[in-house]
């Protein structure tokens, strides 16, 4: 049974990735015993929690036209913002239904829009869709109140 099994997973090209539960509960375990206090009136500061957080390298959060709002990185957050906001906006030309992008490089390059911005996170890991959305509220909500920027 188990060579039909294994026949059929190559022949058919199933993806055996599981989800690592022990890794996971032990970053869970590390991050319940941080305190990431997000109440900051200063953007890149909350940037700056939020990569430790999410456990990101870089975050860049820039408008639809590729102009940076905040980034963490040194230098690079205006190339960040006009190569992402650009490739955003051709996947969405092309795929117009299309929401997240994921790019799997030596790094995850992820991209996406959120209200009238476009968030462009690198990270050792991809993030999932509701992690993404709830990094990206926290910073949309920030902005929103304006607070010394």
């Amino acid at each position: 049974m188990n060579s039909i099994k294994s026949l059929a997973t190559k022949l058919l090209g199933l993806d055996k990735t599981e989800i690592p539960k022990t890794q996971l509960s032990a970053i869970s375990e590390i991050l319940s015993k941080h305190n990431f206090n997000t109440n900051t009136t200063d953007l890149k500061k909350l940037l700056k929690l939020l990569k430790k957080k999410h456990l990101v390298d870089q975050i860049c959060v820039a408008s639809r036209n590729g102009s940076v709002i905040a980034s963490t990185a040194n230098g690079n957050g205006l190339k960040d913002a006009i190569i992402g906001t650009a490739m955003l906006n051709y996947i969405k030309s092309e795929i117009p239904k299309s929401e997240t992008v994921l790019i799997k490089s030596d790094e995850w390059y992820m991209l996406m829009p959120y209200k009238n911005k476009v968030f462009i996170v690198r990270a050792p890991a991809s993030l999932s869709t509701v992690e993404f959305n709830a990094l990206a509220k926290e910073v949309e909500n920030k902005i929103l109140k304006g607070k010394s920027f």
